[in-house]
């Protein structure tokens, strides 16, 4: 049986998915820096207000489940949202210009760094909730 989707769990895996593939694009960059004609490249940011508003609006229940009784809790889909596309990129700042290694390498410091506070939310959340339910 899945447990239930969480809505902070929902919006801060979607925030690590988008720093993840945000780290990837800034690879790329940094990989390509000496390629001649390259553009550097960015993930549009991530719209914090629709991936909250995917994480708690209320979704189909899983098959099987059924709330019968008023007492029940409803549990909303396993979706995660945020989803991203390929056709997420866009040009960096700094287009038909060299790939500056070095705004490359603050980027992806930055992005490692919200990567990292995202993960440690997660992982506090996670264990807030073993404190509640009595599991060490």
């Amino acid at each position: 049986m899945n447990l239930p989707s969480i809505p902070l769990l929902d919006v801060l895996r979607a925030r690590m998915s988008w720093l993840n593939e945000r780290q990837g694009v800034l690879a790329q960059n940094v990989a390509n820096a000496d390629t001649p004609g390259y553009v550097a490249q960015d993930i549009k940011p991530l719209d914090f207000a629709k991936v909250l508003e995917n994480a708690t609006s209320p979704t189909p229940l899983s098959p099987g489940l059924a709330t019968t009784d008023p007492r029940h809790i409803a549990l909303p889909g396993t979706q995660v949202p945020g989803g991203l596309n390929p056709d997420d990129l866009e040009d960096s700042s700094t287009k038909n210009e060299a790939v500056s290694s070095e705004e490359e390498m603050i980027k992806v410091a930055d992005t490692q760094a919200q990567y990292q506070a995202a993960a440690n939310l997660y992982s506090k959340a996670v264990d807030m909730m073993r404190t509640a339910i009595g599991t060490p």
